[in-house]
């Protein structure tokens, strides 16, 4: 859809500009008018833009960006505009213009007379299965609104569980990478020019200096090469597990290491009991809510036991006996959910399931930082003490020659 740049009035004095798309000039003129501007000039946009195509082409919607557009959306319906204005203003005031474009191709839609629900299904990536599936049961049951909040609570939920893991690795993964960078300069930089002062003087070298000495003049002239490899095989790490069995062998072996197996397992269930109760308490069928819970989660492995949890229901076997059997769902939850069962409260329990894991990921995340941080501090401290130490000790003996 073509692009506008525009100057226009609001008010005595007021003068404002920027950029509006719309199918034409008048259009654009139309959309300026229906917002309470008075158009002073409205031309199309052309070489100043498209130095921007790359960078939004790349651009990605954040999930953060997602909740926004939810609950600003939910602020207009329940105000009473219509909904095709709705996400025309919405459209107009976004500032990552790949959301912008997506909006207006669901005003399109929906204009056209497709439901909002169905709209976003063209968009999966954006929109998953979850937002969908309650969008859908919201317009059937002629709750959009309350739904669309329902929806902003459940991504601000998300959101905030998703900083707490990812917030708690940004120490450990600064100081992993400053040390590593650190270490790499000075073996392939540093030390390497000790080996002219070693060289004039003719001393045996401690055996700890020969080693590191030997590590250094391969690095001053092969560090380019390990660059290389070192990123090859990061790239070759990453493609692999982007396939499915490469996925799910790496989730299987996230789940066999004992700190990071809670940390995961806790945020799982956190994400399956929230993504259920809120799909159950909308409407959605059992059978249904379990499946689309299933696809939201990211371990392959928990995924297969939702998978089970499926098949079990739909031969008429109660969720928590199926729970019961499982060997990743831990006892409370199988417990909490016989409950649910037992007073046809599901939606409710799930919800409080996810409430007391959402806590439990949090301290999982705080027990795994605490351990990995003093525990990397240690290793980098041993590697780059050992190395300062190896290139003192010919110094020491250097030392004692020139005195002698």
């Amino acid at each position: 859809m073509p692009r506008f740049n525009y100057e226009a009035r609001k008010g005595p004095g007021e003068t404002s500009t920027g950029v509006i798309e719309a199918e034409s000039q008048r259009a654009a003129i139309a959309r300026l008018r229906e917002m309470g501007y008075f158009p002073l000039s409205v031309e199309e946009a052309e070489a100043e833009e498209k130095k921007d195509v790359i960078r939004e082409a790349f651009r990605r919607i954040r999930l953060k960006e997602r909740n926004i557009f939810f609950r600003q959306l939910a602020s207009l319906s329940e105000s009473g505009m219509i909904l095709t204005r709705a996400l025309r203003t919405l459209a107009d005031q976004t500032e990552n213009r790949k959301l912008a474009s997506l909006i207006d191709q669901l005003r399109d839609d929906v204009q056209k007379g497709n439901t909002l629900a169905e709209a976003m299904e063209r968009h999966p990536k954006v929109f998953p299965t979850l937002y969908t599936s309650l969008v859908r049961a919201g317009e059937t049951g002629g709750m959009l609104e309350e739904v669309l909040w329902r929806i902003v609570a459940f991504g601000e939920q998300e959101e905030e569980l998703r900083g707490k893991a990812t917030s708690a690795m940004v120490y450990p993964l600064f100081l992993l990478v400053v040390g590593s960078i650190s270490i790499f300069i000075l073996i392939s930089f540093v030390f390497p020019k000790f080996r002219t002062v070693f060289d004039q003087f003719e001393a045996r070298l401690p055996l700890p200096t020969e080693i590191v000495m030997a590590f250094c003049d391969f690095m001053g002239v092969w560090w380019w090469a390990v660059l290389l490899a070192f990123f090859t095989l990061a790239g070759m790490f990453v493609s692999y597990i982007r396939t499915e069995g490469g996925r799910r062998d790496w989730d299987r072996f996230v789940l066999r290491v004992p700190v990071v197996k809670q940390v995961v397992l806790k945020y799982e269930m956190a994400k399956f009991a929230r993504t259920l109760g809120t799909l159950l308490d909308n409407g959605v069928p059992v059978l249904t809510a379990i499946k689309i819970t299933g696809e939201t989660l990211g371990n392959r492995l928990v995924r297969d036991e939702v998978e089970l949890i499926h098949a079990g229901v739909m031969e008429g076997n109660a969720m928590s006996d199926i729970l019961h059997d499982s060997k990743l769902f831990p006892p409370m939850v199988t417990s909490m959910f016989a409950i649910g069962e037992e007073g046809g409260r599901i939606g409710e329990v799930s919800k409080r399931v996810a409430d007391v894991y959402d806590n439990e990921v949090d301290r999982a995340v705080k027990a795994m930082t605490a351990l990995f941080e003093p525990l990397l501090i240690v290793v980098m401290g041993v590697i780059v003490g050992f190395l300062v130490i190896a290139m003192l000790l010919p110094m020491l003996t250097l030392g004692s020659l020139v005195s002698g």
